[in-house]
């Protein structure tokens, strides 16, 4: 019998029904851009992350994944900066990962402006294989972010075993950050980590002055929300 769902999934994947929008991120001390976030849109799903959910449930998560890399970017023209695209971790130890990674070296971006941000949505099975893949990564000069950090799988723990040049803050912390002595104090100690060992800490979902202006003051590097810009299209991308 036909798989309907399996089959209309391939045809997502085949022909790139869907785009990308991208976010930019600041640094926090002077204000300068940093870079951008690519963030999935689809067309058949509200919430970008059911379409995951729904590759993994078909096997499909890889093929997925590596097409929404590629496409994110070969579409994306904006030189001299910084582009944070998601990668689930079992596309980063997927054998056939570093090949996929060859074969797109063709594509504007330096190794040096990738940053393969790692979900957290999925449970990393073997540490010690994912770590292997993230030195090798970082030895061909990919940048490694941890996203979502303070939610699910992501913890000071994971932050010490990988050791990433990025650690992206769960949107949580931005909310009321400036009346959260409970918040400030975390993130003063994950910075207290991160500053000696060159981890830049990302703050992101910031929606208000009032917690913006704390997380400058606090000594965060960038900041992403929709306060400092909206996920829209770059001009030049397809």
């Amino acid at each position: 019998m036909l798989n309907t769902n399996g089959a209309i999934l391939e045809d997502i994947i085949r022909e790139r029904r869907f785009r990308h929008v991208f976010q930019p991120l600041y640094v926090l001390e002077n204000w300068q851009l940093f870079g951008y976030e690519a963030l999935l849109r689809c067309e058949f799903f509200q919430n970008p992350e059911c379409l995951f959910q729904w590759a993994m449930a078909e096997d499909k998560l890889y093929d997925l994944d590596i097409c929404s890399i590629d496409r994110a970017l070969t579409s994306f023209y904006v030189e001299h900066t910084q582009l944070f695209v998601n990668a689930y971790p079992s596309t980063i130890t997927h054998p056939s990962f570093p090949d996929f990674l060859e074969k797109i070296r063709n594509c504007s971006f330096s190794n040096r402006n990738i940053v393969l941000e790692i979900n957290e949505a999925q449970k990393v099975s073997d540490v010690g294989l994912l770590k292997e893949k993230i030195r090798f990564l970082k030895s061909k000069k990919y940048a490694i972010a941890l996203d979502d950090f303070g939610k699910g799988e992501t913890s000071m723990r994971t932050v010490m075993e990988l050791e990433p040049d990025f650690v992206k803050l769960d949107r949580f912390y931005a909310v009321d950050l400036s009346v959260s002595k409970e918040k400030q104090n975390e993130i003063q100690l994950l910075l207290e980590f991160c500053q000696p060992r060159n981890i830049y800490v990302v703050l992101e979902g910031i929606e208000e002055p009032k917690d913006l202006a704390m997380a400058k003051a606090l000594g965060i590097h960038l900041g992403q929300g929709y306060l400092l810009g909206k996920p829209s299209p770059v001009r030049g991308v397809n």
